[in-house]
């Protein structure tokens, strides 16, 4: 399977030279929708509005999202991602780059396809306590079929105006007990070896 990243030409030129491609948090993406497509049933304790923001949250600040295409000639792709025309876009072939591994990643590539949608889901899922909420980033580092419907809401659904990018993620696990979220270093976790920058203000985190 081979996917592709369009991307401007100086970005190209870090990821030929590095051998790494870029994950960033829910929260850093261009949606400010992202994520809200999570709906919990209401419990005794918990809300379902304060579930959904801190599982929002959670799953921003512990998963890595690699924002990928299954068509390169898209001029709107062009336009917006690829620099105007001027820039790059990358072919990575899933099997080769180990962007399929269920082990290693929480959403491989294979189960990645956006689901575009004008509405926002009604399937709600069951109601979590303190303690499962808490065990996000802890517990969730592979792929975990029976426990999908969760990633699929936060990290899987978009507005439909967003279809002509014809998307396909990679999530995985960018857990580290090293520094915060604006600090820069490398570390390794389950997930792979990781060498977190901050580009423009935000967290990148380049997977090897």
């Amino acid at each position: 399977m081979i996917l592709y990243k369009y991307m401007s030409f100086k970005s190209a030129c870090s990821v030929l030279n590095s051998s790494s491609i870029g994950f960033s948090c829910l929260e850093d993406l261009n949606d400010p929708f992202e994520g809200t497509a999570i709906c919990l049933e209401e419990s005794d304790d918990l809300s379902s509005k304060l579930q959904k923001n801190a599982y929002r949250n959670r799953l921003s600040r512990n998963y890595g999202v690699l924002s990928l295409t299954r068509n390169p000639l898209n001029s709107l792709m062009w336009s917006h991602y690829g620099d105007d025309h001027r820039g790059v876009v990358i072919g990575i072939d899933m099997k080769k780059a180990n962007l399929l591994d269920e082990i290693s990643c929480v959403i491989p590539a294979q189960f990645g396809e956006m689901l575009y949608t004008s509405t926002i889901p009604q399937n709600m899922l069951p109601s979590s306590s303190t303690g499962t909420l808490m065990s996000v980033g802890d517990e969730f580092k592979s792929f975990r079929l029976h426990e999908f419907d969760l990633f699929k809401n936060a990290f899987l659904m978009k507005d439909l105006a967003w279809g002509y990018e014809e998307e396909v993620r990679v999530v995985k696990n960018i857990r580290s007990f090293k520094g915060s979220r604006y600090s820069e270093s490398k570390f390794r976790n389950d997930a792979g070896n990781w060498n977190q920058l901050t580009v423009l203000g935000r967290p990148l985190y380049c997977l090897s």
